[in-house]
């Protein structure tokens, strides 16, 4: 369990390695990206083949080369990185992460090298290049401009980038809960590959097919919140005052904002596949440097 340096329970870090364990226990693989669900049951025995089906289809866009050098840009705890060593690619992960660096390294044996810091402020040795850059659904959490640039600038001749996220579609959204999916503005990101001088190679649109995994997290979900329910009862029934007061601090510390976002996610549907295909484009874009040929 990881402490900030107040002693303060780090939350985030917290949730990170319940969200590991979770993933473990339910496919044995700390895999965590969506799943491609073509010709499966959307159901939480799937997920594991779903997220291999999405590791599979990923791959079959790399340069046609034996021996890559790749740079796994986000590369969660590293179970694509562990695949491509097996494989024989030599593979460099950067992740911003205490956890998931230590997770990278256990994971693959410490074949991979990883540097746990941002891909922003990523410095590579001197003349260091790679023949892909990928981004699996890490796209969205850096600058778009800076990720392309960056990226562009560490590609070998002929190198690639692979990028694999999801992209804002332009429908509007007013309600107060958070749209699900993510990501950055389809529209600005084709700009800015003609702005940066990049060639689309091949393109794919595959919302529909990994949009059952919202469905699949918002059973888990409810789920949770069917058990939070039966814990409440039992404890209104033998500490009346003790709840009384819990749902004193709750209310104290939570804004309500917060509060409707967290009782809709536990106990609604709004986190769905219908409203992940309405919001959103999930991508997938291997692009080359006009110069590199």
């Amino acid at each position: 369990m990881q402490f900030q340096k107040n002693n303060a329970l780090d939350t985030k870090a917290l949730g990170l390695e319940v969200s590991l364990a979770v993933a473990k226990f339910v496919t044995g693989k700390e895999n965590m990206h969506y799943g491609v669900w073509d010709n499966l049951d959307p159901c939480l025995e799937n997920l594991g083949k779903a997220q291999e089906q999405y590791t599979k289809l990923l791959f079959k866009y790399f340069p046609k080369k034996k021996k890559l050098k790749i740079l796994d840009i986000g590369g969660g705890a590293g179970e694509t990185a562990k695949k491509l060593i097996s494989l024989g690619h030599s593979v460099t992960i950067i992740v911003p992460s205490d956890i998931l660096s230590k997770r990278c390294l256990e994971n693959t044996n410490n074949k991979a090298k990883v540097h746990n810091i941002k891909f922003e402020d990523y410095e590579p040795k001197k003349n260091q290049t790679f023949d892909l850059c990928l981004f699996s659904e890490s796209f969205q959490y850096i600058p778009a401009k800076i990720a392309l640039k960056k990226a562009k600038g560490l590609l070998s001749k002929g190198g690639q980038i692979l990028v694999a996220d999801c992209f804002r579609s332009e429908v509007k959204h007013s309600s107060h809960n958070r749209r699900p999916g993510g990501g950055h503005p389809l529209s600005e990101m084709l700009k800015l590959i003609e702005d940066t001088d990049l060639n689309i190679i091949s393109k794919k649109e595959i919302t529909k097919s990994v949009a059952p995994s919202l469905d699949i997290e918002q059973k888990f979900y409810n789920v949770v919140g069917v058990g939070i329910d039966k814990v409440q009862q039992g404890l209104v029934a033998s500490h009346p005052w003790k709840m009384k007061l819990f749902n004193l601090v709750y209310k104290t510390i939570v804004s309500q904002k917060k509060r409707r976002r967290l009782h809709d996610r536990i106990y609604g549907n709004i986190r769905n596949s219908d409203n992940f295909i309405k919001f959103n484009h999930y991508m997938i874009f291997q692009l080359s440097s006009n110069k590199a040929g």
